[in-house]
């Protein structure tokens, strides 16, 4: 009866060693195993992070550098843009100046042009006053003195008279009516003055009328 029981009792233990896991065992193996799969992605992205933050330590000096880089260019921009524009100013201005200037002397010299025939037959007055033996000394003073106030308002015109007599003849400035073969001259000398030319810088508002000795 004994031997008979523990061989019952063997089998017992045999079949119970024998027997497959229940299912609450294999459920606590898998959720272990997530737990290490998580644990190790975890593990994998804390070292990606320490990476990248490596790489980020690097990364400001370059940018840094790049962000100089491009600063400075665009400085460079700025200043030629500035440069450029300053140029064009200053050109604009000299443009202006200019041409406030020739539309002064247009106004002067059309002004004074219309006024030289009257300044022409004012000088006719004071040679006859002067060749006249009956004009009193006084009166000849006072046509003179207002011929020099004449030739002052002339002057801060800027307007002159044009050289011509015993000058070589300039086709520029003299305008030459009558032309004679003297020894006494060189070439191309003015030797009369028929009517006094005027000028404003290098305009001229009227050309002499001169007598030329010696002509080519």
């Amino acid at each position: 009866m004994c031997e008979m029981e523990n061989k019952e009792l063997k089998n017992e233990e045999t079949n119970i060693s024998e027997s497959p896991p229940n299912a609450e065992n294999t459920e606590k193996e898998a959720l272990q195993k997530q737990d290490v799969s998580r644990q190790s992605e975890n593990d994998q992205a804390e070292n990606a992070g320490q990476d990248t933050s490596t790489q980020d330590q690097e990364d400001p000096v370059e940018v840094l550098k790049k962000q100089l880089e491009e600063k400075e260019k665009e400085v460079e921009e700025y200043k030629s843009l500035c440069q450029r524009i300053a140029a064009d100013f200053d050109n604009y201005k000299k443009r202006i100046a200019k041409d406030r200037e020739n539309m002064y002397y247009e106004v002067v010299a059309d002004v004074v042009g219309k006024l030289l025939p009257i300044v022409d037959n004012f000088e006719r007055a004071i040679s006859s006053a002067r060749e006249s033996e009956n004009t009193n000394e006084e009166f000849i003073k006072g046509l003179e003195m207002i011929k020099k106030q004449i030739d002052d308002i002339f002057s801060k015109l800027g307007v002159e008279p044009i050289e011509a007599l015993n000058k070589e003849f300039d086709p520029y400035l003299h305008n030459a009516i009558m032309h004679v073969e003297d020894e006494r001259y060189g070439k191309n000398i003015v030797i009369e003055e028929f009517q006094k030319g005027y000028k404003i810088k290098d305009r001229v508002i009227r050309y002499s009328l001169v007598k030329v000795a010696n002509a080519n």
